[in-house]
């Protein structure tokens, strides 16, 4: 998120299922992470809360598995009755027909998605005809199979879903033999693939359209640093569109700098651009990562930890 969302070229840890399922297959070790994000508001007292936790498993072959499980959550939503009289009129003239503004009790929303991801990577080599000239490709995918619960006061509703995924990544430099180049790569997500319906207990029901999020990034190596620099970009297609702009700076192995922006479309006019930065640092085999995102309902924040275990 501190990239701008804009994630589905470069996902290759524990949040791949989300971005980009094909990335779990990436992974070089056994990832653990859990995730504490505030929705709105202050810190103290957030309009909503996000929590994440979740493991990732290389498989021989190349291949992965991942189990992840998100919750959002709102309490202390106000319930009101409804209003008195027969417009607005009645209620101005007429004080005992209007609301005293108190709430008669409160509800809270909770929404549950599970996920069980597997990934392959695969990997093969072109001949571009010239003297030493070998490009270099890897291709991942990756599927989730996702269950997703939403209870709403006394209203329950689930649904079933399937996510696909896949990236094609290059050696930049295999084009010009030179290994002062990095990995240039493309992605591709689609989101509820198979058109993912939430069923109510009161038999209505809520379709989720398939969204398509594109993405292409570049990775260049900075060996002064032990590091890499990278610029992403992603669009999704879903509710009229979304871009996304982010860049990383790595170092030191350790330390990971990051900022974007993430814009959300809408039919009348533009939306403005949100920011958002973060920081990650890797101490040992632990990595503690933070995001900000500056929204016009308030700001988000997300402090997540994953451990990594052992190596592939």
């Amino acid at each position: 998120m501190a990239m701008g969302g804009a994630f589905s070229s470069l996902a290759n840890d524990g949040s791949a299922f989300y971005w980009n399922p094909a990335g779990i297959s990436l992974l070089k070790s056994t990832q653990i992470s859990g995730m504490y994000g505030s929705m709105f508001g202050s810190t103290r007292e957030p309009l909503g809360t996000y929590h994440f936790i979740g493991g990732s498993h290389p498989l021989q072959g190349d291949a992965a598995i991942a189990f992840n499980w998100i919750r959002f959550s709102v309490d202390d939503i106000p319930l009101f009755s409804e209003l008195t009289g027969d417009s607005y009129w009645d209620r101005l003239h007429n004080p005992s027909l209007r609301p005293d503004g108190k709430p008669e009790g409160y509800i809270a929303d909770i929404e549950d998605a599970f996920f069980f991801s597997f990934s392959k990577l695969t990997r093969w080599q072109i001949d571009l005809g010239w003297t030493y000239h070998k490009v270099r490709v890897e291709m991942p995918f990756g599927v989730n199979i996702k269950w997703i619960r939403q209870t709403l006061g006394d209203g329950e509703a689930s649904g079933l879903g399937i996510d696909f995924g896949t990236m094609l990544r290059f050696n930049a430099g295999d084009f010009v033999d030179s290994d002062r180049f990095g990995i240039l790569s493309i992605g591709i997500h689609l989101q509820d693939l198979t058109g993912t319906t939430m069923t109510w207990n009161t038999r209505h029901q809520d379709p989720i359209p398939i969204n398509m999020k594109l993405g292409i990034s570049y990775t260049h190596p900075i060996p002064k640093i032990k590091g890499c620099f990278s610029i992403a970009y992603d669009r999704d297609s879903r509710w009229y569109g979304r871009n996304h702009w982010g860049i990383e700076l790595q170092g030191f192995q350790t330390l990971g700098l990051r900022l974007g922006f993430d814009q959300q479309q809408n039919p009348d006019e533009t939306a403005p651009w949100n920011l958002t930065c973060g920081i990650g640092i890797q101490l040992w085999k632990t990595i503690f990562d933070y995001a900000f995102l500056s929204h016009e309902l308030g700001s988000v924040h997300r402090i997540n930890c994953s451990i990594l275990l052992q190596e592939k």
